[in-house]
């Protein structure tokens, strides 16, 4: 509906502009455990393995906007996700939302992650969606100071990797 679009083209642009929220440090392993129980609160299928082990320094509520997204995108089109938490050799953070979903045409998986595109394939026909999710999360990646990067799995399905550093400013 047009409402719909104009309310995800509201929250596009405030993911654009950033977030005003202050860093703080987090217990990322217990923040990611905490957004995994409230999905399985509500009877989804998702799971988490890895772990961080040191307290990093970020924005807790844009994380938690980024992630939410990515795991609703797998959610919507596999019916469950796995997310890994790991440390990267540099000791920035690496946060992959795994799904086994339909996955994305590979000369599509940067485009994306520009607002309002749409996959025309099987990924999103018959679920609708603006195609502005992928989007907001890379904006507010970004706002973060990381990236966010898409990938097709071996076997079927997408990788979305949110690489942060272990404190911003």
């Amino acid at each position: 509906t047009m409402e719909h679009l104009v309310r995800e083209g509201v929250a596009y642009a405030r993911s654009v502009h950033g977030s005003t929220e202050a860093n703080c440090k987090l217990d990322l392993d217990a923040f990611v455990d905490s957004i995994v129980f409230d999905y399985q609160d509500v009877g989804k299928a998702v799971n988490s393995s890895g772990s961080y082990g040191s307290p990093i320094e970020t924005r807790p509520h844009t994380l938690r906007r980024v992630l939410i997204n990515l795991l609703d995108n797998a959610l919507k089109f596999s019916g469950a996700a796995e997310l890994v938490v790991s440390a990267e050799a540099n000791g920035n953070v690496s946060i992959k939302v795994l799904d086994r979903g339909p996955g994305i045409p590979a000369d599509e998986l940067r485009e994306v992650l520009k607002p309002f595109y749409r996959v025309e394939s099987s990924r999103n026909r018959d679920t609708g969606g603006t195609g502005l999710g992928l989007a907001i999360a890379q904006q507010l990646a970004i706002a973060l100071g990381g990236s966010l990067g898409l990938s097709n799995r071996e076997g079927g399905g997408l990788c979305a990797e949110l690489l942060l550093p272990k404190s911003s400013y």
